[in-house]
C-alpha cells in the first residue's frame, strides 16, 4: 500500500512542480511554462512563500472558496480555487514577455504581460527568497481588467473574485 501511495505522491503535479529556483526570473518563467499546450497545470499554491501559504491556508479556514462555491451552487473543490497567475477559466496564451526581476535583498518584483485569447493582462509578482529558493509571496493585477491584490483579497476582500 505505502508503494502505491508514494507512485501516486510521484505523479502528483504538486509534487512535480515544487521545485527550487535560484533566480526569480526562473521561478516565473517556469510558472508560465506551465501553461503551454498539452502541459497539466499545477497548484499555484505550490510556488507560495510561507507568508502567502498561511493567508491562502486561512482563507480556506474562513470557508472563503466554499462561500463562493455555495453562492454558485457548486461543491468546493480545491481545483476550483482563484490562479493568481491566470486569473481566466480558459487559456491560450500568446505574446508572454516576462520581465527583469527588480532585486532589492532577499525581494523581487517581476512584470509579467500576455494575452490570452484577446484579454491582455498585466501582472506584477512579487516574490521572497527563502531557504528553498525564490517563491511568490504577492500577486497583483494592474492591466486594464479589475485590479486586484491576492494577498489583500483573500484577506478582506474575499468575495473580490
Amino acid at each position: 500500500m505505502s508503494l502505491a501511495i508514494t507512485a501516486l505522491a510521484l505523479l502528483s503535479p504538486a509534487v512535480q512542480a515544487a521545485e527550487s529556483y535560484d533566480d526569480p526570473k526562473a521561478l516565473v518563467s517556469a510558472i508560465y511554462d506551465n501553461y503551454q499546450l498539452g502541459r497539466t497545470v499545477a497548484d499555484p499554491s505550490v510556488y507560495y512563500s510561507t507568508r502567502l501559504k498561511a493567508i491562502f491556508d486561512q482563507a480556506i479556514e474562513n470557508d472563503v472558496f466554499a462561500s463562493d462555491a455555495a453562492m454558485s451552487g457548486s461543491e468546493f473543490t480545491v481545483d476550483a480555487v482563484f490562479n493568481p497567475f491566470l486569473p481566466d477559466l480558459n487559456a491560450l496564451l500568446f505574446d508572454v514577455v516576462i520581465s527583469e526581476p527588480a532585486l532589492v535583498a532577499d525581494r523581487a518584483i517581476v512584470t509579467v504581460n500576455y494575452h490570452n485569447f484577446d484579454q491582455p493582462r498585466l501582472l506584477s509578482i512579487a516574490m521572497i527568497k527563502q531557504d528553498d529558493g525564490w517563491k511568490v509571496d504577492d500577486v497583483s493585477s494592474m492591466g486594464n481588467e479589475d485590479h486586484w491584490l491576492l494577498s489583500w483579497a483573500l484577506t478582506y476582500d474575499p468575495l473580490g473574485f
